[in-house]
């Protein structure tokens, strides 16, 4: 062999060196499963059990998903406490699928209640996990965090909401429960928490803690406005405390019938040829103005002065005769068109000088 041979031969040797020897494993193809959800949580309400979680929008790559199928809710009872040597198998292998959803198409938290059987839940905990289907290639996800919940005796909700209307309030009451949701009494009411909407809105507790009396003076409203309330009992107004079934939903819309005070602190001076009136301010954020009134001789036949209400706190009458007595009064008007009571009446007589 020639020397150039030899040495083009070790080169391709070299060369073709790493491609020799042992195969390394052939690895499977990725399936992109949906993400699994986070932030499940498991509160008591009553005699259910609410699961609450904003569905994933990703793959486990991170990779946008074209949308979800379905929603998976999956649940084992277990004992509380538990055995001393814990519980055997895996979760999935202890739970069963308890419901199915279909994913809410914007990006609202999730929902799920589970209904407490009222005669089998004492010594158990009721632990939850999700696992959500993607649309396109109906690839399931992991299990998600669980969710355990401890189910108490939580009362019933209160029944016969009533209100009544003030000019600066509206007070809510309601008749208290007798029992807890699984029948037993008394119930375990500790207080109450109110929750309002406007017409199709979202709920907000408006009673920011739990009050303990079985009633509520709302005093953020407006005329005119509808309102909708609904209460709940609640075990403990501490931290941590147990929530009942809403109550039924009550509906109002507060109409203002309620005229300002009558004005006070009028007074009267005459001019060379006219009266001037003056009384102080009303205190109402409602109020439109003041009409002023008067009449001469017989006090049936009083006329009114001001064609709309004024918002000045004085008026000069010009519309006078010399040597003839006036008597006038005021009265306030608010925006829904309530008229006060009259002020007190005063009177005046301008005198002619000529002798």
């Amino acid at each position: 062999m020639r020397p150039r041979t030899a040495a083009s031969l070790f080169l391709l040797a070299a060369l073709l060196a790493p491609a020799c020897g042992k195969k390394g494993a052939i690895m499977p193809p990725l399936i992109l499963r949906p993400k699994p959800v986070e932030t499940l949580k498991a509160v008591q309400r009553g005699g259910r059990i609410i699961l609450e979680w904003t569905d994933p929008t990703a793959s486990v790559d991170g990779t946008d998903l074209a949308g979800l199928s379905e929603i998976e809710i999956w649940l084992e009872i277990r004992p509380d406490p538990p055995p001393p040597k814990g519980l055997s198998g895996s979760f999935i292998d202890r739970a069963k699928r308890v419901g199915t959803l279909t994913p809410r198409p914007d990006a609202a938290p999730e929902t799920f209640g589970y209904a407490i059987d009222p005669k089998g839940w004492k010594g158990r905990a009721f632990a939850f996990a999700l696992r959500v289907r993607e649309s396109s290639k109906k690839r399931l996800s992991e299990f998600s965090n669980e969710a355990v919940a401890k189910p108490r005796p939580a009362p019933n909700p209160p029944s016969q909401i009533q209100a009544r209307v003030f000019r600066d309030r509206i007070e809510l009451g309601w008749s208290a429960p007798t029992a807890n949701f699984d029948g037993s009494a008394p119930a375990a009411v500790r207080g109450y928490s109110v929750y309002r909407s406007e017409k199709e809105g979202s709920w907000k507790n408006v009673s920011a803690q739990p009050v303990r009396e079985p009633a509520f003076i709302d005093r953020e409203f407006e005329f005119g406005r509808t309102y909708r309330y609904f209460v709940r009992s609640v075990t403990d107004p501490g931290a941590g405390f147990t929530e009942s079934d809403d109550s039924p939903v009550f509906e109002i819309k507060p109409v203002d019938t309620f005229p300002p005070t009558a004005p006070i602190g009028i007074s009267i001076a005459a001019g060379p040829d006219f009266l001037t009136l003056a009384w102080d301010a009303n205190a109402e954020k409602d109020l439109a103005g003041y009409l002023v009134w008067r009449w001469s001789g017989d006090p049936k036949n009083h006329i009114r002065l001001t064609s709309a209400p004024i918002l000045e706190t004085a008026y000069t009458d010009r519309s006078v005769e010399k040597g003839k007595p006036y008597t006038y009064f005021v009265t306030a008007v608010d925006t829904a068109g309530n008229e006060s009571a009259r002020s007190a009446a005063v009177s005046e007589t301008i005198k002619d000088p000529t002798p």
